[in-house]
């Protein structure tokens, strides 16, 4: 330290702050939210600085392993948290417990505002604050929720517009019947038996001189069943649109509007699509040479409604009400009956709400709820009225861990078996706790070791466990960057409009991430398998053959560069603007998500590059252009850590597509470079094989993240211990995922707990 840290961190200069003067051994503990940032630095290899004398491996190696052994030595119990916190349950959780408890599915996207983000994540407890309109927010949402689970037999009218997603609806959409090309499959809860009408008048607006001599036969489905067809276009059409254009509109219009069909309650799919046409008929070869555009003469159903229901007739049984109604009186029973079966309802639905066994007081509070709306509407307008206290309830919105009587003030104590069930549930599922899980907690046994292990292993092997690919890694990867990166569609027109592969970039992530979840593989995999999960339009853009129609299929990638994380069109668009890729970006990336060692933020004065080539004449590569930004003396230190990292990425596109040479500047990509440590890269493979090298450091990263999202709460530097104890004892399995998820659930962040000074009891 003294031969290669002082020259800069010293009284004098204190370089970032940091003066390593006098240190001693002792005084390591003493100084561990400094240490632990030095620790990381250096395990990232960007410490010396590039350009600095610089000290060979072991050596860093050896500090590296002294001063990791000094701190989790010197480590206490901070990081047991003896801070008492109400963890109300975000709109992703909301969203999934309702569709869990009540069976049916509720978008809490639309109801409820957006979550506040702390440390990349949107479960924090600590940023999860609560409003009184917030409050009623919710309250809002618990009766839309309950109306839609239980149904109105009087139902009004009401609408819901579906928009088609991205894509160029060729090929045939997932969930439709074999034989239709392209359209719209849509989910519903129809709120009562009765009458629907679908429209779909808006595609009459778009057809017009586009191939309307061709026949395009129209299907309108309900649960794949045929319930309306007709053909648009055709002899018959063209001969009317020459005769008289506004006619001609005017009765496809009639075709397409207030299609009328019967539907029970509940859950339906409802299918609007084209038969396709046969190979003799189809412009398929054509459209391959205007890919996203062109005269394809084909039809699209961009946009359909539905309305209804129009004379209601009741309600059918549906999976929202079997669930919810576990008994029903009859039409002669009494009012006392009636309160009986009502009380039963409430007691099933609030233990399961609660997490917990449900108490004489529970029942009576919400039977109340019950009572409001049984007089003015009968024993169904009560429950529903029940229903809606279950949901706004606090014990439903808020997961709390109490402190036992009895302790004293800085005694530790484990969370209770039904507190863990329900954070066991919610960190795995996004949702409460099933039968099983809640049963084994209320019998005592859930903290058993080997039950623990045994529901952990079950959980992940449940379907919902997939939410850990789709919910925790897209978040710890900040993959909401996608939402703001629109491809420029006058540089990028294979990815802009109807071809954006956004949506089905994340598809990809998600899928490629739970295979390595659900198989137990070593989550080093994340960035060396050789596999991925794509459609035709994914295989085009990766310039993969033999891929063909909508559905995802899991491919094994003959070209490396594809590989892992790096290799995934999320992950590279993410990392870029618009309209041009992002060395630093990308860089920063691989520092913050893969090496763990986030960059410095950029001092405000900083200008674009944009700004910076302003009377450039000559097209520059993005090389040349952050060559010229890192110039300046305050900006090299940085870029030449990120620069070489995002540079090897650099025959990506910004819309993660491989090019060999650069548009504007017409030279051939060069991507080549140095890491801080004196590697030679060039190119994907180059980087992934320097980043593979130490392992360790990228499963450490992995398990920060997952640590935060299982606690619910900012990690410190009090904590790497704990990280460092988990990716250690995971190195014996080759990191499988599953130790790593083991050992965070037995962590004391996890299961742990401490009194503080004001809960403190006699």
């Amino acid at each position: 330290m003294k031969q290669y840290c002082v020259a800069c961190h010293n009284d004098r200069m204190k370089t970032a702050g940091l003066s390593l003067e006098g240190i001693t051994a002792d005084s390591i503990a003493q100084r561990a939210d400094v240490f632990e940032k030095a620790v990381r630095k250096l395990r990232g290899r960007v410490m010396p600085p590039p350009g600095a004398r610089q000290p060979d491996g072991a050596a860093v190696d050896g500090l590296v392993a002294w001063l990791e052994t000094s701190l989790d030595r010197a480590a206490g119990q901070a990081h047991i948290s003896d801070r008492v916190v109400l963890h109300r349950l975000n709109r992703k959780e909301y969203g999934n417990a309702v569709r869990d408890l009540l069976g049916v599915e509720f978008d809490a996207t639309e109801a409820l505002p957006a979550d506040d983000v702390a440390a990349g994540f949107d479960n924090i407890a600590d940023a999860l604050q609560v409003s009184p309109s917030f409050i009623e927010q919710y309250v809002i949402a618990a009766r839309a929720a309950a109306v839609k689970a239980v149904g109105r037999p009087d139902a009004r009218p009401g609408g819901w517009t579906f928009r088609a997603g991205s894509g160029n609806q060729l090929t045939h959409v997932p969930g439709l019947p074999l034989g239709t090309r392209g359209g719209i499959l849509a989910r519903v809860d129809l709120p009562s038996d009765g009458d629907y009408i679908v429209d779909i008048a808006d595609m009459a607006t778009h057809i017009w001189g586009n191939g309307m001599e061709f026949e395009n036969p129209l299907v309108v489905l309900l649960d794949n069943k045929v319930v309306y067809e007709t053909v648009i276009g055709g002899e018959e059409d063209m001969r009317l649109y020459d005769q008289v254009q506004n006619g001609a509109l005017d009765r496809v219009n009639e075709r397409l509007k207030n299609i009328r069909f019967f539907a029970t309650a509940g859950p339906h799919r409802i299918g609007v699509t084209f038969r396709r046409r046969t190979f003799a008929e189809s412009d398929d070869i054509q459209q391959m040479f205007a890919p996203g555009g062109g005269q394809d003469r084909l039809y699209r159903v961009n946009s359909f409604q539905v309305r209804g229901p129009f004379d209601p007739k009741g309600l059918s049984l549906t999976p929202s009400r079997e669930r919810i109604f576990t008994c029903y009186p009859g039409t002669d029973a009494t009012a006392d009956e009636q309160a009986r079966c009502a009380r039963t309802i409430i007691a099933s639905l609030a233990k399961r709400a609660y997490r917990r066994p449900v108490t004489a007081e529970d029942v009576t509070e919400l039977f109340a709820y019950y009572q409001d709306g049984v007089t003015p509407g009968g024993f169904e307008a009560g429950v529903r009225s029940a229903v809606t206290g279950v949901l706004a309830s606090p014990f439903f919105l808020y997961r709390s861990e109490r402190v036992p009587a009895g302790l004293r003030a800085g005694q530790t104590y484990p969370i209770t078996d039904l507190e863990l069930a329900s954070k066991l549930s919610f960190f795995l599922w996004n949702t409460i706790p099933d039968d099983e899980l809640l049963q084994a907690a209320i019998d005592g046994t859930l903290s058993d070791r080997g039950t623990l292990e045994r529901q952990v292993r079950r959980m992940l092997a449940d379907g919902r466990a997939t939410t850990l690919a789709g919910n925790f890694v897209h978040q710890w990867l900040d993959m909401k960057r996608l939402e703001e990166i629109v491809p420029d569609s006058a540089v990028f027109p294979y990815a802009s409009g109807r071809s954006d592969p956004r949506d089905d970039f994340r598809t990809e992530l998600t899928l490629f991430a739970d295979s390595i979840f659900k198989e137990d593989r070593s989550v080093v995999d994340l960035l060396r398998a050789n596999h991925t999960f794509i459609n035709e339009r994914l295989a085009l853009h990766y310039g993969i053959p033999d891929v063909k129609g909508g559905r995802f299929r899991r491919v094994e990638l003959a070209r490396s560069e594809r590989w892992g994380l790096l290799g995934k069109g999320a992950v590279l668009m993410a990392a870029a603007y618009p309209n041009r890729t992002s060395p630093v970006l990308r860089g920063a990336f691989v520092l913050k998500h893969i090496v763990g060692v986030p960059p410095a933020n950029p001092p405000a004065d900083v200008p674009t590059l944009d700004e910076k080539d302003i009377g450039t004449t000559k097209a520059l590569t993005v090389r040349e252009m952050i060559a010229k930004h890192r110039a300046s003396p305050t900006c090299a230190a940085c870029h030449a850590v990120m620069d070489p990292l995002g540079l090897a990425l650099e025959n990506f596109d910004a819309t993660g597509m491989w090019r060999d040479r650069d548009r504007y500047a017409g030279a051939a990509i060069d991507a080549s470079g140095v890491l801080p440590d004196g590697t030679p890269i060039n190119g994907p493979d180059d980087l992934r094989a320097a980043l593979l090298r130490r392992p360790g450091q990228f499963v450490q990263t992995f398990t920060e993240g997952l640590l935060t999202y299982a606690s619910g709460r900012k990690l410190e530097a009090y904590d790497m211990p704990t990280v460092r104890r988990i990716v250690r004892g995971a190195a014996a399995s080759d990191y499988k995922f599953s130790s790593l998820v083991l050992a965070v659930v037995g962590s004391e962040q996890f299961r742990m707990r401490r009194v503080p000074q004001a809960a403190a009891t006699n």
